[in-house]
């Protein structure tokens, strides 16, 4: 008798992931001959992300890089192809503010166009590559008496967890030329609130300020207005709707093109076309039904647009009246860039591999791969990713993807972990992921739901749960989740629920309504909507979701209450791990406190881990991987 013993492949582990590569958003060079990207591996001996700037060669592929080791947030060519700008700051030095530097493609070192107070925050060129617009905070008028103890403030719109007034961003443009003097734009009293773009002429710079009137975070309240260099002057353009931002031209300046609010939902992000001078606006994404989470113009004033559809963030060629699909294989974009003759270089993932940089040449049938900078993944065995659909209690067809555990048998019954996404209008995709991957290869399936609210099926299927965002939101989870149990491959006793901000809400509202799940982590979770309307730094984004000022009438206010998963805390049977930062100023961290003390008071198990720092969730390698961890063993502790 010969006997064979079947080698199963390595399965994804915590440890792995701190091989994990990122690549930045690539910026093709206007004549498509070498692309910038940037390349970041994580420091976990110093807890920091050291990122490199690394031009590529098309036609060779080699690779060269051009700095290295800096926090980097934005870069961009020259017009003329002969520099790149970028804004960065020394990773060694955590409180270092970024400033704006210029590196010629002829040779030689970068040199600092800006020593600003507060750093730099965004830029633009002017399109003969002699100038550059930029945005900065100005040093606050008050700071000698700040220093003093003088630092009361009068709060208005601000997140709970600031410690001043929001600090203005102002513009100023530069000269490219060694020793330059900046210029501050205005005088002060406007508040840049976006992307800016020179005017073909270079006399005048079209910026997104915030509608004066308003607070700074009400992110909403948006327009584009047209600056004159030579005196300051305002005119306003075309106006679609009370959000506009981020202007850009297309390549040979005949059209301006910037996003905006869909009217029926502003959170939605559009598309619009006009004349060079901000005339004769046109909504060109509304052939798509989607949100445009990226654009660039094609050599004819059309554009290449990112946009997600069902489990699938695709490529499209856009003209205002078609949408046609960019042939891009089982790849997931998240990020382009668009070359003068129309070659596009993009970021993408698929179910296998994570983000690297793609060239798809004009008229080509299939993309060009460039880096590889996570080839590892090669050697592990991923669970295999189906997208799966079913029909909602309101008539509408969800989807999600399903990860199934590496190691696959059809005759057995599997635990599942529910992996719900934030937002609430965003989506999973088929696409790797870190914790989703690793998760299955503990031999669960791992279930992420588009719930209704998310932005995969169309406008309508978002606006579909308004105002009633947890209860039919989670409703349609549910549906989901019962859809996979008549498959026969799911342990009915086994089934857990898990997400972060958006998706701990859903985590929260069906422990509270469901008492089948074994085991929650419930992440930065929305449980309570009246807290959150006034601690958040984005009232506007929440108003939208059930309705503006919920102590205006009591209608509005009952329905915040009966969406808060907080109001019936006292049902929940379900063992819960509470994860959340000490000053989360999106979910604001009390709503947590709240929770985990409610929950507590029943007699649930029930845990609350808090990392010391601010922001929606760590940003940092070490704090990262430590969420993942405690992710991991709460369910292990009761899927086992």
């Amino acid at each position: 008798m010969i006997l064979t013993t079947l080698v199963l492949g390595a399965t994804l582990t915590l440890a792995d992931l701190r091989k994990l590569v990122s690549v930045g958003q690539p910026q093709i060079s206007p004549d498509a001959a070498r692309i910038v990207v940037t390349i970041g591996r994580r420091n976990f001996d110093k807890d920091r992300t050291d990122t490199d700037l690394v031009l590529i060669d098309v036609s060779s592929h080699a690779q060269r890089k051009l700095v290295r080791g800096l926090r980097i947030s934005a870069y961009a060519w020259s017009p003329t192809g002969t520099a790149i700008a970028y804004i960065a700051a020394p990773v060694a030095t955590a409180d270092a503010h970024a400033q704006l530097y210029v590196l010629p493609m002829s040779g030689g070192e970068p040199l600092a166009l800006t020593d600003e107070k507060n750093g730099v925050n965004a830029f633009a060129w002017r399109r003969d590559g002699k100038a550059i617009a930029y945005a900065a905070t100005p040093e606050n008028p008050r700071a000698k008496a700040i220093e003093h103890g003088e630092d009361a403030f009068n709060v208005t719109e601000e997140a709970w967890t600031e410690q001043e007034p929001t600090p203005t961003q102002q513009l100023y443009t530069i000269d490219v030329a060694e020793h330059a003097k900046p210029r501050h734009i205005g005088n002060g009293s406007w508040n840049v609130g976006g992307g800016f773009a020179y005017a073909p002429d270079g006399k005048s710079i079209f910026v997104t300020r915030i509608t004066p009137g308003y607070q700074p975070n009400q992110s909403f309240a948006r327009e584009i207005v047209r600056v004159n260099l030579s005196d300051s002057s305002f005119s306003q353009i075309a106006r679609l709707s009370s959000l506009q931002t981020d202007p850009f031209f297309s390549h040979d300046g005949r059209h301006l093109a910037f996003g905006f609010g869909n009217t029926k939902f502003l959170p939605i992000p559009e598309l619009a076309r006009a004349d060079a001078d901000g005339r004769a606006a046109t909504w060109v994404s509304k052939t798509l039904n989607r949100p445009v989470t990226g654009a660039g113009f094609m050599p004819d004033g059309t554009f290449a647009v990112i946009a997600p559809q069902r489990t699938r963030m695709l490529l499209y060629h856009l003209d205002g009246t078609h949408a046609v699909q960019l042939p891009i294989g089982n790849l997931n974009a998240s990020s382009l860039s668009v070359a003068n003759d129309g070659t596009i270089a993009f970021t993408a993932s698929s179910p296998t591999t994570a983000a690297d940089v793609y060239v798809l040449p004009p008229g080509s049938r299939q993309p060009v791969r460039y880096t590889d900078e996570n080839k590892w993944l090669a050697s592990i065995t991923l669970g295999r990713h189906e997208t799966v659909n079913w029909r909602t209690r309101n008539g509408f067809v969800a989807d999600g993807v399903l990860v199934y555990p590496p190691h696959w048998q059809s005759s057995k019954r599997y635990p599942m972990v529910l992996l719900i996404h934030g937002g609430p209008t965003s989506a999973s995709t088929d696409s790797f992921s870190a914790l989703a991957d690793t998760l299955a290869a503990h031999g669960w399936l791992v279930f992420q739901p588009n719930y209704i609210g998310s932005n995969s099926e169309g406008i309508a299927y978002v606006l579909a749960d308004a105002p009633h965002v947890s209860s039919v939101a989670a409703a349609s989870i549910e549906d989901g989740v019962n859809a996979l149990r008549t498959r026969g491959i799911i342990d009915p006793q086994k089934i857990a629920v898990s997400g972060w901000s958006a998706g701990g809400q859903m985590t929260s509202w069906l422990i509270t309504h469901d008492t089948r799940w074994v085991a929650a982590v419930d992440g930065a979770a929305v449980d309570d909507w009246l807290q959150i309307s006034a601690m958040t730094d984005s009232k506007s984004y929440n108003n939208y979701l059930i309705g503006f000022d919920p102590w205006s009438h009591q209608a509005l206010f009952d329905i915040y209450k009966e969406e808060s998963p907080l109001t019936y805390a006292d049902r929940v049977k379900t063992p819960t791990l509470i994860l959340s930062d000490a000053s989360d100023y999106r979910v604001p961290t009390p709503l947590s406190y709240e929770f985990y003390h409610a929950i507590r008071a029943t007699g649930t198990p029930v845990k609350f881990v808090v990392w010391p720092v601010v922001g929606h969730f760590p940003t940092d390698p070490v704090r990262v991987e430590d969420v993942y961890r405690q992710w991991e063993a709460w369910l292990v502790t009761y899927l086992k």
